[in-house]
């Protein structure tokens, strides 16, 4: 078993309660003064379902070339001023996703096991429950408005996380059905 699926221990724990407790610039803040995305429906300091004229408002995008196929209802963008720090760890490729003109997800990843595992112990936190296990390395914490999935790679330990709207996963999954049907009848 991976060391990600370990119970966590204290000291890891408390730096990762910690972190999220005095979050930086990537992580929003919400009136009641949570920070955590699932709690605050942002990420960023803009909300999960904002149109992309919106968070052009608070992000400076670029929009990541060939990422997309033309009439793909699903755009893919950077920031150009982005933090790569999110509390205790470090995030990298953060890619953000935006469904019909919507902020629909935000994706980063980490770079090893350590930062991966304090990343796990923080939506363990966050989420307030364990997640669930989605085949033998993703796991899963669904959210009241935004739910979270974090998958691992185990020979290297670097993970992925992806935090989605949970009011725009219903567009996102007929996206997808639609998308395989056109991708089917072209092959």
């Amino acid at each position: 078993m991976l060391p990600l699926f370990k119970k966590p221990a204290r000291t890891v724990a408390l730096a990762a309660l910690i972190a999220w407790a005095n979050p930086v610039p990537l992580m929003a803040q919400s009136a009641d003064g949570g920070s955590f995305p699932d709690r605050s429906n942002t990420f960023a300091g803009v909300p999960f379902g904002a149109t992309l004229e919106e968070a052009q408002q608070k992000w400076q995008l670029e929009e990541i070339e060939g990422a997309s196929v033309p009439d793909d209802p699903v755009r893919l963008y950077l920031r150009e001023e982005e933090s790569h720090v999110l509390g205790g760890i470090v995030a990298r490729e953060v890619v953000y996703y935006f469904l019909h003109g919507r902020f629909y997800a935000v994706s980063f990843s980490t770079p090893d096991t350590r930062q991966t595992d304090i990343l796990r112990q923080a939506l363990d936190l966050g989420y307030a429950a364990p997640p669930h296990a989605n085949g033998d390395t993703s796991l899963v914490w669904p959210g009241q408005l935004v739910s979270a999935q974090l998958q691992v790679n185990p020979a290297t330990g670097e993970g992925r996380a992806l935090l989605f709207s949970n009011e725009l996963q219903t567009d996102y999954e007929k996206s997808l059905k639609e998308s395989a049907a056109r991708t089917a009848a072209g092959m």
